[in-house]
């Protein structure tokens, strides 16, 4: 135990006063006359002795009494292992605040960011001395306040305007960086945390901020909280009166049972599926929608559930591409190659046009343009040089796809042809003669170029194959289709984020009846489908992270501007060089547009990350155990901010329990030095 004012120990002298008092009344005698002296002998051995038991108790309870006041009033302490030094040199305080989207949580119609507000006047108020003060906020990292608090000064932490953001925090990253960025050389350095903790921090900061003092701000449990975890599209072939199937969960993170939960879709603003079910703590649930997009362009939706506690995970909206129109550029060697793929291109394309088709005859291809070109279609090319080799690479990573049907020039290309384009390396031709043939069998049925393909008998409508190269497959090359004798004939090949589609054999009669079967047509359908869906631009993107949209070299010069779901209107300059815009300010939750000279161009939706799910909670002892008890202290929710931080740093205060002692000491010596009429009559 130790004493804040010391010196007022002195006043324990006081302390012999009553004993004094006692001996100077000794020396003044009083006469009694008494009638008859035959009681004294009793008075002496009885009444006397408990009168002087009586007077020694009453006379140490008063020494009691002033040794409490005093002691009270000298401000004891219990020492503890704080590393605070009692000095009038300035200290240092830093204060974190973390407002990221797990903030958010309502608890007692507050959220967590709006509890965590209410507390900074305590601790502000804490300090004692000159303190040099920064104040941080983790979402997006800024500086809030630096100056020097003096005693007596007060400020008012409204001013600061901290708001609630939707992005993630990286607490300790933030603690870490600011922290080391101090170089004040005080003796008394404290951090103070606010934040609702989604880990623990890393292990470097047990050693490396051994001169700090952590304060832990912790936040209750979350009560109430269902989630949409996760929409995606299953069907990746998308057209506007074919079905699209939406693959949905939804997660209960709360400790309670919820019963009769609706889940409700949206699609461009109308209602067209809802599902009411319960769900368990701790548990989740995956449901399958199916609707019908109405319309090509992009697709815009959302998945919407009743509000909770924790609003910002109670909605998620999203956007499909459906293709309005496909630019397909054929080349082949002669008319007689073309004729078979512009036959089946036409029966795609219909009276909409659906297809632009491009069609051109070239003995080897020298120069190659595809700015506009969604799929480009090889027809046995003979020979391509440098410049359509770096074009196509180029057009692979721009997202476009090329469908490569492989004949008799195949082994004449140069092996600089197949490395850059990731080709499989070829071994030779083979054949065979008279009625033989080779027989197509499905390798990957998941695939989704044959998902959902309403044949009755697909292997009835699988080709037989004369002639075909065979080939080397190369890393990453994934079989779609082989033949009987597990050579490849229809393989994929991923290349720059895009695909090659590659055949074996040719759209010719002489190596294989494939024109003849009713499987070409859809799956030449389905194939261009997916290559043309470029769903770069719709995809999601995490709040806080960059969104990169790809844009016609047509527009490029257009004004280009954004709306945020909050309808706020940001002008927006195209990346010239990569030809696409770069948009960095993603910070809410919600739809994004984008426009083109005030024409809709696409849109985007965010969506929050998964390190700010509120279930994601670190506890007191994890966090505790990182720094150790001696320089880390967890207040609780609804605790005495200025006590505990006031008793940490200078010890636990003593003083009311030396007052209730006191109390307690003076009530006893009333109760035994009141009159006592009774025992005056008695003895009268």
């Amino acid at each position: 135990m130790s004493f804040l004012f010391p010196a007022v120990l002195w006043g324990l002298i006081a302390v012999s006063l009553p004993i004094i008092i006692h001996l100077i009344s000794l020396r003044h005698t009083k006469t009694v006359d008494f009638s008859t002296i035959r009681h004294i002998k009793a008075l002496e051995h009885e009444t006397i002795r408990k009168l002087k038991i009586r007077q020694w108790i009453l006379i140490l309870l008063r020494m009691g009494i002033i040794s409490a006041l005093v002691l009270m009033v000298s401000g004891p302490i219990l020492m503890n292992d704080s590393p605070w030094i009692p000095s009038e040199n300035e200290s240092t305080a830093v204060i974190i605040i973390d407002n990221s989207a797990s903030m958010a949580v309502m608890k007692d119609r507050d959220t967590y960011l709006d509890k965590v507000k209410a507390a900074l006047p305590n601790i502000v108020s804490s300090f004692n001395g000159l303190v040099n003060l920064r104040v941080y906020q983790t979402t997006p990292v800024k500086q809030l306040y630096d100056g020097i608090i003096e005693k007596g000064m007060t400020i008012n932490p409204a001013i600061w305007n901290i708001s609630q953001a939707v992005g993630k925090d990286k607490i300790w990253s933030v603690v870490d960086s600011v922290l080391k960025s101090v170089t004040d050389a005080s003796g008394n350095r404290e951090c103070y945390i606010l934040s609702d903790f989604p880990i623990a921090p890393p292990s470097n900061f047990k050693t490396d901020f051994n001169g700090w003092q952590f304060y832990f701000f912790g936040q209750e449990p979350m009560a109430d909280n269902v989630s949409i975890s996760h929409i995606s599209a299953v069907s990746q072939i998308k057209l506007p009166n074919h079905l699209l199937k939406l693959n949905t969960k939804i997660e209960n993170m709360g400790p309670i049972e919820r019963r009769n939960v609706p889940v409700e879709l949206y699609i461009n603003e109308e209602r067209v599926g809802q599902i009411v079910s319960h769900f368990q703590p701790q548990r989740s649930k995956e449901f399958l929608f199916q609707v019908y997009p109405g319309k090509s362009g992009v697709v815009r939706g959302k998945l919407v559930i009743p509000r909770d506690d924790y609003y910002f995970d109670d909605t998620q909206t999203f956007e499909l591409t459906i293709p309005e129109q496909i630019s397909c550029k054929v080349i082949a060697n002669s008319q007689d190659d073309l004729f078979m793929l512009k036959t089946v291109l036409e029966s795609i394309s219909g009276k909409d046009r659906f297809l632009d088709i491009e069609l051109k005859v070239m003995d080897g291809i020298h120069r190659i343009y595809l700015d506009e070109t969604d799929v480009l279609i090889l027809q046995d090319p003979k020979h391509l040089s440098p410049s359509a080799i770096e074009s196509m690479k180029r057009f692979l990573s721009e997202g476009g796809s090329i469908l490569w049907f492989s004949g008799e020039n195949y082994a004449g290309l140069s092996s600089i042809t197949q490395a850059n384009l990731k080709l499989p390396k070829f071994i030779e031709t083979v054949h065979v003669t008279g009625e033989s043939y080779f027989s197509v069998d499905v390798t990957d049925r998941d695939n989704p170029i044959l998902q959902e393909l309403n044949l009755r008998d697909l292997s009835s409508a699988l080709p037989q194959i004369y002639k075909y190269n065979k080939i080397e497959n190369q890393i990453g090359h994934k079989n779609i289709l082989t033949l009987n004798n597990d050579d490849s004939f229809f393989l994929e090949i991923p290349h720059s984020g895009s695909q090659i589609y590659y055949f074996t054999s040719p759209l010719d009669l002489r190596w294989n009846d494939f024109g003849m079967k009713g499987l070409l047509i859809p799956l030449i359908h389905r194939l261009l489908i997916l290559s043309a869906t470029n769903e770069i631009n719709t995809s999601m993107v995490e709040v806080g992270q960059e969104k990169y949209i790809k844009i016609n070299k047509s527009l490029i010069n257009k004004k280009w501007s954004l709306i945020t779901p909050s309808g706020n209107r940001i002008l927006l300059v195209p990346d010239y060089n990569r030809e696409e815009l770069i948009i960095n300010n993603i910070q809410e939750l919600g739809s994004y547009e984008v426009f083109a000279a005030d024409e809709f161009y696409t849109a985007f939706s965010s969506k929050l990350s998964p390190f700010e799910k509120p279930s994601l909670r670190a506890r007191e002892d994890q966090v505790i155990s990182i720094l150790g008890e001696s320089r880390s202290v967890w207040i609780h929710p609804g605790s005495d901010v200025k006590g505990i931080i006031s008793s940490h740093r200078q010890g636990k205060a003593l003083w009311r329990t030396f007052l209730i002692l006191a109390i307690a000491l003076l009530m006893l010596e009333s109760y035994l030095s009141r009159m006592r009429t009774e025992e005056i009559k008695v003895h009268s």
